[in-house]
């Protein structure tokens, strides 16, 4: 039995990737070479060069946002999904074996406690190398981390259990194309969906 996870996307152009800066929109917030593999990770330090800023219209980083499994219906009435109320609501399934994705650098308890939230730099004084650390900044609980897509289940689920809802940063994912290509469709595919999971093939 073959496992599948739901995906969905508020969007008259369905999954349709892009670059994730491109000459018509472009984000601010960064990327960061840091693999979660435990929830309860917090203030963990990385490299100034593990900050992954993509370059305007750069096809290495063509993907899209998605929400992972579930959303608040509440963003469509007073909150970020406001403008794509009208839009198409799109639903796919990816097959979840092997799967890492990027979620927020935010831990399911909330927004002050980030994965990763200190840098190692480096300078130089009279011929000796020192290192000092810096906090990365007041956005960076926005920013991107690696995580195995059955850990962001488990922090989705501890995150709602936490909230009692499920935030945006909580369930909001950016797919690569590479994995975009994967989606399959319900309708196309025949997948039995059970409780917000698939199952298995018709």
């Amino acid at each position: 039995m073959s496992e599948y996870i739901k995906l969905i996307r508020f969007h008259n152009s369905g999954f349709n990737t892009t670059p994730y800066n491109s000459s018509s929109f472009c984000h601010s917030l960064p990327f960061i070479n840091y693999e979660v593999t435990d929830l309860q990770t917090k203030n963990a330090v990385v490299n100034e060069d593990d900050f992954i800023r993509p370059k305007i219209d750069d096809q290495k980083w063509k993907g899209c946002f998605v929400f992972l499994e579930e959303y608040d219906k509440n963003l469509l009435i007073d909150g970020a999904l406001v403008m794509r109320e009208s839009h198409k609501k799109n639903v796919a399934y990816l097959k979840a074996e092997g799967q890492t994705i990027w979620v927020r650098n935010t831990a399911h308890t909330g927004k002050e406690d980030r994965y990763v939230n200190q840098y190692i730099k480096y300078s130089e004084h009279e011929g000796k190398q020192y290192e000092f650390y810096e906090y990365i900044g007041f956005h960076s609980n926005f920013y991107w981390v690696k995580m195995k897509i059955d850990l962001a289940l488990k922090r989705l689920i501890l995150g709602k259990r936490h909230f009692g809802y499920v935030p945006e940063w909580l369930s909001e994912c950016y797919m690569m194309e590479h994995q975009v290509k994967e989606f399959k469709t319900s309708k196309l595919f025949g997948l039995k969906e059970q409780a917000g999971r698939v199952l298995s093939f018709s």
